[in-house]
């Protein structure tokens, strides 16, 4: 009976071959990269069987997304994706038992997120998904003694380049940790610098400051040692410091006191003008490119009121429209312009409006589905303000933005080629924010409007734009006085990415 059902076990398996049936298998975990680094991802056929002849596809997160292309034998390099080629390379060494790797040459951050590889041959057609997740390790910790306050010495921490937000610790001799105060700023390319401070009483001795990624898998430390003759000072030697340091303050007072009102006065108005200049330059050198842009009646959501085909605002009270393919279940509108080379520029009024969406999204975008992140991964370059008031965009995950002056009227310059969408606040000239991305495929100008309170809604325009727009749209600095003091603005918070199905707006 034992040999009768080994011999039925057998007949199946290779009855089950020869039919085609057969899984794929990838990698059973995520795949964690630091950025610069290789990635090789792995696939095999279970059971075993050759895969020569078939079609070998590797995707990002869908199907037609194509990173590595192997069909009839040989590599389709014309089929990937922008983004990758010249970065991959598939192992076939093995492929007639089933199993390739496919190595994807220093990854970067814009790599986040799910891949796939599918097997296709003439009558099976199955596929293994995974994620990968992109880190950057940042620069080792630099600490610095900033003086004596609150009876102790103050000491400071600083670290750039981290993605994703770190955690930051101080940590005693015994490696206990301290109550600390530290922020956290991103830059341009979305990577985290982080800054921490700390008062330390008497012999401290030996304090490191440490900064790791969240699930502690990797660590930089740094530390600076704290001894008691810090604290301890003869009164001869006290007095001695006393005096030289009353002697420079008033020396300082004495000189300052002539000349501190003409300089910090032309200081001021020297950065003011300076920033102005900056932005104005970068702005101008954007209009040249400025293009007619309307808006596509056919697209727009039934609440969305469109005037002159430049002038959208939302009502309660829905329209009878006529059903298209081509419109949005999100209260939004894109343009009846597309592009898909060159630069374009165009300006946008949101009035006072307290939550609106603009920018460029492609034309293949998933129309039908009202809750989707408006994120490059999902075909959307966008800048906005949502009903908790905060501006922001997003590349990977969500970046919060703090424009110096809220802006009421928006510029958008686009630069195919050069894989860059920047938004301009046109009222002061400047530069809030540029997103970067290789694009393809046609790109549509994009607006979303939407209210909590009809109240207070008015229209959104596209304006028309001249070389002359920026003595039209005066800077708010032009009404400044001059103070004693400066501040600049900083992109100042990011939430990290969280679900991936659904986000507050401005996507929705």
């Amino acid at each position: 009976m034992a040999f009768g059902a080994l011999v039925l076990t057998l007949l199946l398996s290779l009855l089950r071959l020869g039919s085609g049936h057969w899984q794929v298998m990838g990698p059973d975990k995520t795949v964690q990269l630091v950025v610069g680094e290789d990635a090789v991802f792995s696939c095999f056929l279970s059971p075993k069987i050759s895969a020569e002849a078939m079609e070998v596809r590797f995707f990002r997160e869908e199907f037609h997304a194509v990173v590595h292309l192997y069909r009839e034998g040989k590599d389709q390099h014309d089929m990937q994706m922008p983004a990758y080629r010249g970065r991959t390379e598939l192992l076939k060494d093995s492929i007639a038992e089933g199993h390739v790797s496919l190595r994807l040459k220093k990854v970067t951050l814009s790599d986040n997120g799910f891949y796939g590889c599918r097997f296709r041959s003439q009558n099976n057609d199955q596929e293994a998904i995974w994620e990968m997740q992109v880190s950057a390790l940042g620069s080792a910790p630099l600490v610095s003694i900033m003086g004596f306050a609150e009876g102790g010495i103050q000491l400071l921490c600083k670290s750039s380049g981290w993605f994703p937000q770190p955690t930051v610790k101080w940590k005693g001799p015994q490696g206990h940790d301290f109550p600390s105060y530290s922020k956290v700023n991103t830059d341009r390319r979305g990577l985290f610098d982080v800054e921490t401070s700390l008062i330390v009483q008497g012999n401290a001795g030996s304090i490191s400051c440490s900064i790791q990624y969240p699930d502690q898998s990797r660590e930089v430390e740094s530390s600076v040692l704290i001894r008691e003759t810090f604290f301890h000072f003869s009164p001869y030697r006290l007095a001695s410091i006393s005096l030289g340091v009353l002697c420079c303050v008033l020396s300082v007072a004495v000189v300052g006191l002539m000349i501190s009102y003409s300089i910090s006065k032309g200081k001021i108005w020297a950065e003011l003008d300076w920033r102005r200049k900056h932005g104005v330059a970068e702005l101008r050198e954007a209009r040249k490119h400025a293009v007619e842009v309307t808006l596509d009646p056919e697209t727009s959501h039934p609440q969305l009121h469109i005037s002159h085909l430049k002038t959208v605002c939302y009502r309660n009270i829905r329209q009878e429209v006529t059903y298209s393919n081509k419109r949005f279940v999100r209260k939004c509108v894109v343009a009846s312009q597309g592009f898909q080379a060159g630069k374009h520029y165009w300006e946008v009024d949101v009035g006072r409006n307290e939550m609106w969406c603009l920018g460029v999204c492609r034309d293949d975008v998933k129309r039908k589905e009202a809750y989707v992140t408006l994120s490059p991964n999902n075909g959307y370059w966008v800048f906005g303000l949502n009903r908790e008031h905060q501006y922001l965009t997003f590349k990977t995950h969500r970046i919060i933005l703090s424009p110096r002056i809220p802006p009421t009227r928006v510029g958008v310059f686009l630069d195919y080629e050069g894989g860059t969408i920047s938004f301009f606040n046109v009222n002061e000239q400047s530069l809030i924010y540029t997103l970067t991305h290789q694009f393809e495929g046609l790109l549509r100008p994009y607006i979303q409007h939407y209210v909590n309170d009809e109240k207070n809604v008015t229209p959104i325009a596209i304006c028309p734009v001249s070389q002359g727009s920026e003595k039209e749209a005066p800077s708010d600095t032009d009404n400044l006085e001059p103070t004693p003091q400066m501040t600049t603005s900083f992109l100042s918070r990011v939430v990290p990415r969280g679900n991936r199905t659904s986000h507050s707006p401005p996507g929705h």
